[in-house]
């Protein structure tokens, strides 16, 4: 192959890769510039700056004061404020979720250009007015520090307003489970298996219509309602932004919850963690439960090797970032069950019975007859009447 050839398809993977990523991030910054009196100031220069990755948007408010940036991947942003005659004024740690429109006004000071004020962004999250739709965001610390079962993060979906997570329902109104790989935590709740569907109603709603999309793709199952065939391992999560009503109109497709998470990026310091998650059968507690009535207690035979990790960082300073995460499990559980089989004397005297089915039937044709049949383990013979007799009993 050529080497122009390889440059051109290099190229090609590249472009492919990268058209997703257009996608991924529709959260949004959006503010008002004003005086100390309230009074709109116009024309104020804006300036963003992404806290990891240093990277940088300026523009310019228009004539209501008014100033918003779209497509801002989540993170933590510094916002700079300057116009002549004021103070220059920054709001620093504003936090920005998944498809969520945050906003940060901004009051300016009559003083000298060289002075700043900084207010510090508030950690609680403010009412969100841009829309009317009810949402919540579960960020990255919370993903990692709330335990979860399996290590499973979309059990944390539970936690969100509007949402019920005791026995989510089916079309028929039970539980819905799913008949895959086992993992901690069982069969329906486990990062490993093939298709997870998370038992949660949002509003009422049934867990069929449940929506999954991580960085702006859909990962929703095409065989199971409410059933996502990616879940992220917990390391590799920014945060998840779960929508249980009012949606927006690109929000379609689903009238359950509709959640939205977005993936870990590198930034201009690395970064990891490291994780080791032992289950040990010597570990475990009696259960008492685990057998027949007067059965000594047994412990619960759960044996799982779990471990994951992430490390992120920057290739070129400020320029280019990569992010990696794994996580793995080794299963050496052992699980029982009781099934049902005939003994050899139940077989052989099964074999030994005489049973006979018997018929008796008309054929039309230009001889019409009788015929009767009986037939057992052993024999068979059948009887003609009306016509030549073939096998008679």
């Amino acid at each position: 192959m050529s080497r122009l050839l390889r440059v051109f398809h290099s190229c090609a993977l590249f472009c492919l890769v990268s058209i997703p990523a257009l996608a991924q991030f529709n959260a949004s910054l959006s503010g008002t510039i004003t005086d100390t009196s309230g009074a709109i100031v116009p024309g104020a220069h804006v300036k963003l700056v992404n806290t990891g990755t240093q990277a940088t948007q300026d523009m310019t408010a228009n004539d209501q004061g008014y100033y918003r940036f779209n497509q801002l991947p989540a993170g933590t942003y510094d916002l700079t404020v300057d116009a002549p005659g004021f103070q220059t004024a920054s709001v620093t740690a504003v936090q920005v979720a998944a498809d969520i429109a945050q906003s940060a006004n901004a009051t300016l000071q009559p003083g000298n250009v060289s002075s700043t004020t900084t207010v510090t962004a508030s950690a609680v999250p403010t009412l969100q007015t841009a829309d009317a739709s009810v949402s919540g965001t579960i960020t990255s610390d919370q993903i990692e520090k709330l335990p979860t079962i399996g290590r499973d993060p979309y059990e944390l979906v539970r936690t969100m307003p509007g949402i019920d997570g005791t026995g989510g329902r089916s079309g028929n109104g039970q539980a819905a489970t799913l008949g895959n790989t086992t993992g901690p935590g069982g069969s329906s709740v486990s990062i490993f298996q093939t298709e997870n569907q998370l038992q949660v109603s949002s509003s009422g709603q049934r867990v069929e219509q449940n929506i999954f999309i991580l960085d702006g793709v859909s990962v929703n199952s095409l065989g199971w309602g409410g059933a996502a065939v990616v879940t992220p391992n917990s390391e590799s999560l920014q945060d998840m932004t779960v929508i249980t009503s009012d949606y927006l109109a690109e929000d379609g497709r689903g009238s359950g919850a509709h959640i939205k998470m977005t993936s870990k990026s590198g930034t201009d310091q690395f970064h990891g963690s490291l994780l080791f998650l032992y289950q040990d059968p010597n570990f475990n507690a009696f259960n008492k439960w685990g057998g027949p009535n007067n059965a000594p207690p047994i412990r619960v035979e759960s044996n799982f090797r779990q471990y994951a990790g992430g490390i992120g960082g920057p290739i070129k300073k400020d320029k280019l970032f990569f992010f990696f995460s794994y996580e793995g499990l080794r299963n050496k559980s052992t699980n029982y069950g009781t099934g049902w089989t005939l003994t050899p004397q139940a077989r052989k005297l099964i074999a030994a019975q005489n049973n006979a089915v018997g018929k008796i039937f008309s054929s039309v044709n230009n001889t019409p007859r009788l015929v009767a049949a009986l037939g057992g383990p052993s024999t068979t013979c059948a009887a003609v009447f009306g016509g030549n007799a073939a096998n008679a009993c």
